[in-house]
């Protein structure tokens, strides 16, 4: 383990040879374009994060505490294909093999190309533009910012859980969406199938019919503080200050194989900020899900955290740290599992060729999932490099 971790500060000292201000790899790449006419283009870009995970990542044989060990995987492999179709009509499909090469023993593996989005978007002008087709939905700050530009190489449990509560995170939606005011105000109001006919919410619980999902997400920033693209970590660039809300609900789920069915809902706020090398963000979450069957209990999960990193000009590192707090469901006791990282990033290439190094440490309460008969912490190493072109 001791050398797995010289490589990334063997990579920072390198770092100290680059000029002030510079990247020691030159400027950030934005990818192929090529132009169809004075109104078209395509774009093409690839993205790679070669990963080594090591440490408590599964369980022993009595299932009693965790054992160490290294998995070596790429977490993201994608094609990125986007423009211009027409003027003012962008579109964005893009191909992923997420996971690739992934333990099975410490998390699904995928080993599959699959569609990741598809989609196009029409702006009739900055307040109201319109996009239909595969894409995030509209809700937590954390989820909705790029992978590709994260401060911390895992999004925090709660936020991955609260991407979970509606089926799939990416799922086709028509969403209207703008920016008031030079973006002081913007707004995304959405619509989508969210748990649909024939999908499976827990083991063999298969959906009968459901009514529609509907997402509202709005976020304000003071006048010279707005944020032109969403980002963790904005290499110290600029600043943005964000206040953003959300909602969302799905109700009249039910189920093929029972008379009884279920509301989802999820309400969350978060804050976000940069001051030149400083930046740092809080999120939190409340999901609920209230059955119908008078014999069950509605599950309430609820989850928040704050983190922050700091870019040091010219030595291009960025020294980074979060808690995060998630009661897996606040109507029971003993169910909360709490999460300290810390680690540092390094940028070669700005977000087109960076390294990221994370300590993650997890303690878990005894009823929560994850808290084993003789082992109720998980400590966890994280080493990612991004290829992005």
């Amino acid at each position: 383990m001791k050398k797995l971790l010289l490589i990334p500060v063997l990579f920072m000292l390198m770092a100290t040879q680059a000029l002030a201000q510079n990247f020691l790899l030159g400027e950030e790449t934005k990818g192929l374009k090529v132009k169809v006419s004075d109104e078209t283009d395509i774009n093409f870009r690839i993205r790679l994060q070669p990963r080594i995970d090591m440490g408590d990542l599964v369980k022993s044989e009595d299932g009693k505490s965790y054992e160490s060990e290294m998995d070596m995987y790429f977490r993201r492999v994608r094609l990125e294909i986007g423009g211009n179709l027409v003027k003012n009509l962008k579109y964005s499909l893009v191909f992923e093999a997420d996971k690739n090469g992934k333990s099975a023993s410490s998390g699904s593996p995928t080993n599959e190309i699959k569609i990741q989005t598809a989609n196009i978007d029409y702006k009739f002008q900055d307040a109201f533009a319109v996009r239909y087709g595969k894409a995030k939905l509209p809700y937590s700050r954390v989820s909705l910012t790029s992978s590709s530009k994260q401060l911390i190489i895992e999004r925090p449990v709660s936020s991955e859980a609260a991407k979970k509560l509606f089926d799939d995170y990416y799922q086709s939606h028509l969403m209207v969406h703008g920016k008031v005011a030079e973006g002081i105000l913007a707004y995304n109001l959405g619509v989508g199938d969210g748990w649909e006919p024939n999908s499976t919410i827990t083991g063999t619980t298969t959906v009968h019919k459901s009514d529609p999902l509907y997402i509202a997400r709005f976020e304000l920033s003071p006048p010279g503080w707005t944020e032109k693209d969403k980002s963790d970590a904005h290499l110290g660039k600029d600043k943005h200050l964000v206040l953003g809300v959300n909602y969302a609900i799905q109700k009249g789920i039910e189920y093929k194989t029972s008379t009884y069915g279920e509301d989802r809902t999820l309400m969350g706020a978060d804050i976000s900020g940069h001051y030149k090398g400083f930046t740092a963000q809080f999120e939190y979450n409340t999901l609920k899900e209230e059955y119908t069957d008078p014999s069950k209990k509605a599950k309430e999960p609820k989850g928040w955290y704050a983190q922050a990193g700091y870019f040091i000009s010219g030595l291009n590192i960025e020294p980074v740290a979060r808690y995060e707090v998630y009661d897996q469901d606040s109507n029971s006791s003993d169910k909360t599992e709490k999460t300290t990282t810390i680690g540092a990033n390094w940028y070669a290439k700005g977000h087109s060729f960076k390294i990221g190094l994370n300590w993650a440490s997890t303690k878990y309460e005894k009823s929560a999932s994850g808290w084993l008969a003789d082992d109720d912490t998980k400590d966890v190493y994280q080493l990612q490099a991004q290829l992005y072109f």
